[in-house]
């Protein structure tokens, strides 16, 4: 699942235009190999396997061109929402923290790197993931990096989860987020020390992807 996730970006962008010119290709080989014959089937068999071959790719090409086009494509506008704020500034976002119920922005965060993470504890995925950004918290707090997990469940139920899994993050909630208003979990964003998105993460990370993401930002942190 975490290779499709990691895919999704590149569908969004070029699905419809990588399906498009791979099937036109493939229209434009079958035509070739069998120019000039009935039905444009090949006369020798050498010829004939490969117009086998090309007709089988065509429909794969169809049927790659029929999802994005399709099912997929509530999915994949989401996925270009994400894609679309990277190298913008965040847009404001208000929650509150699950300990203590007391309101924050983000914008309170201005001159940290923040780590923006979308989650929840019905997502195995999230589950999985929170113990690498918890120790990314740990390891570059020193070094003005603030990991943010925000979920849009109710309080109660995060607070049972923090009692049994407690984290080092600013654990917040929020019934949503505007400008990161889509469904799937989970999603982190990178946020510079002035405010601009410069990376997004579509599913599950590890920490070194995590630490590669938030090294280059946080030199210079205070």
């Amino acid at each position: 699942m975490n290779s499709i996730e990691r895919l999704l970006p590149i569908l969004a962008t070029w699905g419809v235009w990588s399906f498009t010119v791979l099937l036109l290709a493939t229209a434009l080989g079958v035509w070739w190999l069998g120019r000039g014959q009935a039905f444009l089937v090949p006369a020798r068999w050498p010829a004939r396997v490969t117009w086998i071959f090309l007709l089988l790719l065509g429909v794969v090409w169809c049927g790659g061109l029929y999802l994005v086009c399709g099912p997929m494509r509530p999915v994949l506008g989401q996925v270009r929402q994400v894609v679309s704020i990277v190298n913008r500034p965040a847009a404001e976002a208000s929650y509150r923290e699950v300990a203590d119920d007391s309101p924050h922005r983000l914008s309170e965060l201005r001159g940290k790197v923040v780590v923006l993470n979308l989650w929840a504890t019905w997502c195995g995925p999230c589950r999985r993931e929170l113990p690498e950004i918890d120790r990314l918290q740990k390891a570059y707090a020193e070094r003005g990096v603030v990991v943010v997990t925000v979920s849009t469940e109710e309080r109660d139920r995060l607070r049972k989860f923090a009692a049994k899994y407690p984290l080092a993050t600013l654990n917040v909630y929020t019934p949503r987020i505007e400008w990161l208003d889509v469904g799937g979990r989970p999603l982190s964003v990178i946020i510079d020390r002035d405010g601009v998105v410069r990376d997004c993460f579509i599913g599950a990370r590890s920490y070194d992807e995590f630490e590669r993401a938030v090294t280059k930002q946080a030199k210079g942190v205070s």
